[in-house]
């Protein structure tokens, strides 16, 4: 359906691969826009309203130790807000992260965006490749973007069976 872009605010119809993976691809099939986005569901609004809940329950239990004259209750009542307010502020701030990889004639340019920062990153694209390094023991794999020895991860929030299909569905992209 027509919707907004994640990144660019545009309305675009797209196709969304995956609840994390969102691929455009131009009428020619040849120029793309694929965005990896971790799995956020939690909303700021939603996040607000089970904060709120629990601030409302904590302050009727600390009213209740109140008057039952267990005021030492009260301190680690705040602290356990305040490691949940915490909490939720990390999570607000990882459902920004992405990975953007658009190709535009014979450039691709990769924009990501994680706790490190923003970074960006062009290739050519006769000369991109697009690996997947396997994990060590039971870590799962890493799905490689790059060329001239220079690689870089995208869809590290990806689970393993869907970093292993947006791998094939690329290569198939970059080869066209």
């Amino acid at each position: 359906g027509i919707r907004n872009d994640l990144v660019t605010g545009v309305q675009t119809c797209a196709l969304p691969i995956y609840p994390m993976t969102r691929l455009q691809t131009a009428p020619d099939g040849r120029d793309f826009k694929l965005l990896i986005r971790p799995n956020a569901s939690l909303g700021v609004v939603a996040a607000c309203a089970i904060f709120g809940v629990f601030l409302m329950v904590a302050t009727g239990i600390g009213i209740y130790m109140l008057t039952l004259g267990a005021w030492p209750v009260l301190p680690f009542l705040g602290l356990e807000l305040g490691l949940l307010a915490a909490v939720f502020v990390l999570l607000q701030k990882r459902a920004k992260h992405y990975d953007l990889l658009v190709s535009q004639g014979e450039e691709i340019h990769l924009k990501k965006k994680d706790a490190k920062g923003e970074k960006e990153q062009r290739f050519t694209r006769y000369w991109t490749q697009i690996r997947v390094a396997a994990g060590a023991h039971w870590y799962p794999s890493k799905l490689m973007v790059g060329s001239h020895g220079q690689f870089v991860e995208i869809g590290a929030d990806l689970t393993e069976e869907d970093r292993l299909e947006t791998a094939e569905r690329l290569k198939g992209l970059l080869k066209s």
